[in-house]
């Protein structure tokens, strides 16, 4: 069952890990690296809701938001698609490190070289949404190639004497949050990347409901018994795809022993998912601060995934700093794909279950992907990517704090009136997604007071 925890890393090394951590380690040193486990770890609490939902009900995560009204819903939806319009951001900045190590197309400016690798990268990995036979498990396998590759070019790195060297100065702030504290250069502006980073120490707002898509066709729980999205030219061979059939389970001490067994599942992906993006995001940082710190370089504008080839060219030579190109636009262009897919399970489970119109969900989804893959090939073209991937990040901050109660409310108070009283979550529990969503309603008060 091991999988959903690849795709979660993964993509979240797309964004936090391999751009904004680093960014401010490269540039304030070891002011906010307090701020990383916390923020990497925290998530964890979110995705054990999120799945615990889909596991019980066998439905995607706004299935459930939806049996709260429409007056939360459709707003919290409405702030999901602004927030998924910016997608584009990450398959530019794979674009960036692709123009970068070929300077291809010859005599094109870096913004031209990077929409056009970023064009071709889209157009390449949109494939596997036409030609697998179960689209989850192809990007399943990518994420899992691309996180152990990541990881163990990272490690290598890390034990660099030149980064042996800051180790444990690092550590000792990186494991003491009471470390951080304010920089005397600090931009105000840097504001919204500071947020965007606390929200991407991991996956962040909406996109950490993508978690329920993922888990739903991975058949966790009474997910087992939803039907699987293919490939566009697959034949369909279950058309109704049980969208609409309510799944229960009988109170029975098997269905007890059972349940405990999947939540013993939960607990471990979401904590793997949280385990591996700390350690990448931690490396990422360390490497930043070791070679690019001293050097006073950090990602930014169109060469944003760029910068970063240090970390590997410092220890393997100018092939290190090859390989580094395209593992990084490999890890910002499935981070696209898998965003690409997962936002469109969202969007499509919300209008089925507003509005099928006898469509399949099967049909919602792909034109939900359409929609998304023609938006990114339209906004790249409208700023560089840092500033699209800031956009997502801040918003998802908000997100955090609108929605972690409505999970909170969905498996603690109304999902245990309808099923067995053994899948009621425990008190601590609930202490443990208070204090989350606390940490979360801080992180933006506080950006709220320095940008306003």
């Amino acid at each position: 069952m091991m999988g959903p925890a690849f795709v979660w890393a993964a993509i979240a090394q797309g964004s936090g890990e391999l751009i904004w951590w680093p960014y401010f380690a490269a540039k304030y040193g070891v002011t906010f690296i307090g701020l990383l486990l916390p923020a990497s770890l925290i998530q964890f609490f979110v995705n054990r809701e999120v799945s615990r939902y889909t596991a019980i009900t066998g439905k995607g995560i706004w299935h459930g938001f939806l049996s709260l009204g429409k007056f939360f819903s459709y707003p919290l939806f409405f702030l999901c698609f602004i927030n998924f319009l910016w997608l584009g951001g990450y398959a530019s900045a794979g674009g960036t490190a692709l123009f970068e190590l070929t300077h291809f197309p010859i005599n094109f400016s870096d913004r031209a070289g990077t929409l056009f690798w970023a064009y071709a990268l889209m157009a390449g990995f949109s494939a596997i949404f036409v030609f697998s036979k179960v689209i989850y498990k192809s990007i399943e396998n990518i994420m899992k190639i691309v996180s152990l590759i990541t990881v163990a070019g990272l490690i290598f790195s890390a034990l660099q004497p030149s980064v042996l060297k800051v180790g444990s100065e690092f550590l000792k702030h990186y494991f003491n949050p009471l470390s951080v504290k304010w920089p005397v250069s600090w931009e105000t502006s840097d504001a919204s990347h500071l947020v965007t980073a606390i929200a991407f120490a991991g996956m962040g707002g909406f996109l950490n409901l993508l978690y329920s898509y993922w888990m739903k066709d991975k058949g966790v729980g009474m997910a087992k018994y939803s039907a699987k999205l293919g490939g566009l030219l697959v034949k369909d061979h279950k058309k109704n795809e049980n969208e609409d059939e309510e799944f229960t389970f009988a109170d029975t001490q098997e269905n007890s022993n059972r349940w405990k067994k999947w939540m013993s599942f939960l607990n471990f992906d979401a904590f793997l998912a949280v385990f591996i993006n700390a350690l990448t995001a931690g490396l990422t940082t360390l490497l930043a601060f070791a070679i690019l710190f001293p050097r006073g370089i950090f990602p930014t504008g169109w060469k944003i995934a760029v910068v970063q080839a240090e970390f590997f060219r410092s220890s393997f030579g100018f092939w290190g700093g090859i390989i580094f190109l395209l593992v990084a636009s490999a890890f910002m262009i499935d981070t696209w794909v898998g965003l690409v897919d997962g936002v469109a399970r969202q969007f499509a489970d919300f209008v089925y279950k507003v509005k099928s119109g006898g469509m399949s969900f099967r049909f919602w989804y792909y034109l939900w992907l359409v929609f998304l893959i023609a938006t990114s090939l339209i906004t790249i073209t409208l700023a560089q990517p840092g500033i699209l991937i800031t956009i997502v990040g801040v918003i998802s901050i908000f997100a955090f704090v609108f929605y972690i109660p409505a999970l909170w409310y969905l498996n603690y108070i109304k999902i245990p009136q309808k099923y067995p009283y053994f899948i009621k979550p425990k008190k601590w529990e609930s202490a443990t997604l208070l204090f989350t969503w606390l940490f979360y309603v801080t992180v933006a008060g506080g950006y709220l007071v320095v940008v306003f």
